[in-house]
C-alpha cells in the first residue's frame, strides 16, 4: 500500500539551486519527507536535467555530481545501479528521484536514469522552470512533533533505494511505445500536434501523452507541440 501512494506522487521539475536552498522536512508516519521551496512547494521527488561534473564510488554507495546551471547536487545510490555506473563526465542526464539530507547536504535517491543526447534540453528545462515560476513566499519555521530536519542514517537510504529500484520498473514499464513512435513520426522539427497524436492513435493517447510528460519523456516545447526527449 505504501508502494502504491508512493507512485503516485508527481515528480516535480524544479532547478538545482531552489532544490538546494530549501529546507529539509521529515514527517510522521508513513507520509513522504520533503523539501520545502522558497515559493512554498514541497517537494518529495524530482525531475532534473543536468550535465555530469563528476562521479566517483565512495565506501557503500556510488555517486555522481550535475549541474543545471543553477546549482551542483549530488546523485546517490546505496544498492548496485547500472545506469548510475554509465554515466560519465560531460553526460546530459535526466534524473527522477526522492530528496534526501545527509550531514546538512540535501541530494538525490535517484529511480529513473536517462541519458539525454540533444544537451540543447537543459535550455528548454530552463525555460519552462522560468515560464512557471512561482512569487517566493515566507516559509514557516518547522514545528518539533509535526516535521524537523532529517539526518537519515545509511539503513534508512538503503531500504529507500530498494523502493526506488521497483518503482523505477513500474514506470518504464508503463510507456505507450506506440504513442512515442507517432510523436517522433509526427514531429517534423517543431513538434508534433497534440490532437493530432491522439487522432492516429487512440482517445486514450491523451492520459500516455500527460504520464509521459510529468516522467520527463515527453515535452511541450510549446502550446500543443511534443518533442520526445532523446
Amino acid at each position: 500500500m505504501a508502494n502504491e501512494v508512493q507512485k503516485r506522487q508527481t515528480a516535480l521539475k524544479v532547478n538545482i539551486g531552489n532544490l538546494l536552498n530549501g529546507t529539509y522536512i521529515k514527517q510522521d508516519g508513513m507520509l513522504p519527507n520533503y523539501v520545502l521551496l522558497s515559493d512554498g512547494s514541497k517537494v518529495s521527488r524530482v525531475n532534473l536535467i543536468g550535465v555530469v561534473v563528476s562521479v566517483g564510488e565512495d565506501t557503500g554507495f556510488q555517486s555522481v555530481f550535475i549541474d543545471d546551471g543553477s546549482g551542483k547536487i549530488s546523485v546517490r545510490a546505496f544498492e548496485d545501479m547500472p545506469k548510475l555506473k554509465e554515466l560519465s563526465i560531460g553526460d546530459c542526464v535526466l534524473i527522477v528521484g526522492r530528496p534526501r539530507e545527509f550531514s546538512n547536504e540535501i541530494y538525490v535517491l535517484p529511480e529513473i536514469i536517462k541519458k539525454i543526447v540533444n544537451k540543447q534540453w537543459l535550455e528548454v528545462r530552463k525555460i519552462e522552470l522560468e515560464k512557471n515560476k512561482l512569487p517566493e513566499v515566507e516559509i514557516p519555521s518547522a514545528k518539533s512533533g509535526s516535521a524537523q530536519v532529517q539526518t537519515p542514517s545509511k539503513t534508512s537510504e538503503q531500504v529507500n533505494d530498494s523502493q526506488a529500484v521497483v518503482e523505477e520498473e513500474f514506470i518504464d514499464s508503463s510507456i505507450n511505445n506506440d504513442v512515442v513512435k507517432k510523436i517522433k513520426e509526427l514531429d517534423q522539427g517543431q513538434g508534433a500536434d497534440f490532437d493530432e497524436v491522439i487522432k492516429q492513435t487512440s482517445p486514450d493517447a491523451e492520459k500516455t501523452i500527460l504520464s509521459l510528460m510529468k516522467n520527463g519523456d515527453v515535452f511541450e516545447v510549446s502550446p500543443g507541440k511534443l518533442k520526445v526527449l532523446e
